[in-house]
Protein backbone atom coordinates (compact mmCIF):
# COMPACT_ATOMS: atom_id res chain seq x y z
CA UNK A 1 0.00 0.00 0.00
CA UNK A 2 2.71 2.19 0.70
CA UNK A 3 5.07 1.85 -1.96
CA UNK A 4 1.74 2.86 -4.56
CA UNK A 5 1.75 5.97 -5.97
CA UNK A 6 -1.29 8.25 -6.38
CA UNK A 7 -2.60 11.16 -7.18
CA UNK A 8 -5.32 13.86 -6.97
CA UNK A 9 -7.37 16.06 -8.69
CA UNK A 10 -8.65 19.50 -7.82
CA UNK A 11 -10.91 22.33 -9.15
CA UNK A 12 -12.55 25.73 -7.83
CA UNK A 13 -13.20 29.09 -8.26
CA UNK A 14 -11.25 31.97 -6.66
CA UNK A 15 -12.53 34.31 -4.90
CA UNK A 16 -14.29 37.40 -6.05
CA UNK A 17 -12.11 40.59 -6.96
CA UNK A 18 -12.81 43.62 -8.70
CA UNK A 19 -16.16 41.64 -10.17
CA UNK A 20 -14.65 38.86 -11.39
CA UNK A 21 -13.43 35.38 -10.50
CA UNK A 22 -11.20 32.39 -11.93
CA UNK A 23 -11.84 28.58 -13.04
CA UNK A 24 -8.53 26.49 -12.10
CA UNK A 25 -8.73 22.60 -12.22
CA UNK A 26 -5.51 20.01 -12.12
CA UNK A 27 -3.97 17.01 -11.01
CA UNK A 28 -1.67 16.91 -7.93
CA UNK A 29 1.98 15.28 -8.09
CA UNK A 30 2.34 11.08 -7.43
CA UNK A 31 2.76 10.57 -3.75
CA UNK A 32 3.32 7.53 -2.22
CA UNK A 33 0.39 6.72 0.20
CA UNK A 34 1.49 7.21 4.02
CA UNK A 35 -0.33 8.47 7.12
CA UNK A 36 0.02 12.51 6.82
CA UNK A 37 1.59 12.83 3.60
CA UNK A 38 1.38 15.81 1.10
CA UNK A 39 0.87 16.43 -2.01
CA UNK A 40 2.40 19.30 -4.44
CA UNK A 41 0.49 21.48 -7.53
CA UNK A 42 0.79 24.57 -9.39
CA UNK A 43 -0.75 25.86 -12.82
CA UNK A 44 -2.15 29.07 -13.99
CA UNK A 45 -6.22 29.82 -13.54
CA UNK A 46 -8.33 30.15 -16.16
CA UNK A 47 -7.92 34.26 -18.61
CA UNK A 48 -10.44 36.33 -17.02
CA UNK A 49 -10.49 39.96 -18.58
CA UNK A 50 -7.53 39.55 -20.33
CA UNK A 51 -5.47 38.34 -18.22
CA UNK A 52 -4.55 35.00 -15.79
CA UNK A 53 -2.12 34.02 -12.74
CA UNK A 54 -0.48 31.14 -11.53
CA UNK A 55 -0.40 29.74 -8.45
CA UNK A 56 1.93 26.67 -6.61
CA UNK A 57 0.89 24.56 -3.30
CA UNK A 58 1.80 21.89 -0.91
CA UNK A 59 -1.75 20.59 0.33
CA UNK A 60 -2.18 20.18 4.20
CA UNK A 61 -1.72 16.04 4.99
CA UNK A 62 -3.67 13.75 4.29
CA UNK A 63 -7.29 13.32 5.94
CA UNK A 64 -9.10 10.20 6.42
CA UNK A 65 -12.75 10.16 5.16
CA UNK A 66 -15.27 7.52 4.17
CA UNK A 67 -13.95 5.87 1.07
CA UNK A 68 -9.97 7.16 1.09
CA UNK A 69 -8.59 10.18 1.63
CA UNK A 70 -8.51 13.54 0.72
CA UNK A 71 -6.29 17.14 1.06
CA UNK A 72 -7.15 20.86 2.02
CA UNK A 73 -5.37 22.83 0.53
CA UNK A 74 -4.95 27.30 0.16
CA UNK A 75 -2.65 29.84 -1.33
CA UNK A 76 -2.70 32.92 -2.96
CA UNK A 77 -1.91 33.39 -6.87
CA UNK A 78 -0.07 35.32 -8.33
CA UNK A 79 -0.15 39.19 -8.38
CA UNK A 80 -1.49 41.00 -12.07
CA UNK A 81 -3.42 43.69 -13.24
CA UNK A 82 -3.19 44.70 -9.45
CA UNK A 83 -4.45 42.38 -7.39
CA UNK A 84 -4.41 38.64 -6.61
CA UNK A 85 -6.54 35.96 -5.71
CA UNK A 86 -7.08 32.90 -3.46
CA UNK A 87 -7.80 29.47 -4.17
CA UNK A 88 -8.94 26.72 -1.72
CA UNK A 89 -10.41 23.42 -1.32
CA UNK A 90 -9.99 19.75 -1.41
CA UNK A 91 -8.59 17.43 -3.31
CA UNK A 92 -10.81 14.36 -4.83
CA UNK A 93 -10.74 11.48 -2.69
CA UNK A 94 -8.40 8.64 -3.15
CA UNK A 95 -8.99 5.34 -2.47
CA UNK A 96 -6.70 1.91 -2.20
CA UNK A 97 -9.78 -0.45 -2.48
Amino acid sequence: MYDKLHLHEFDGITNRVFKHEHKYAGVSSKNPNFKGHNHYFSGYIEEVKGHAHYFSVVTGPSIEVEGGHIHYYQCVTTMNKRHFHIIWGYTSIHSDY
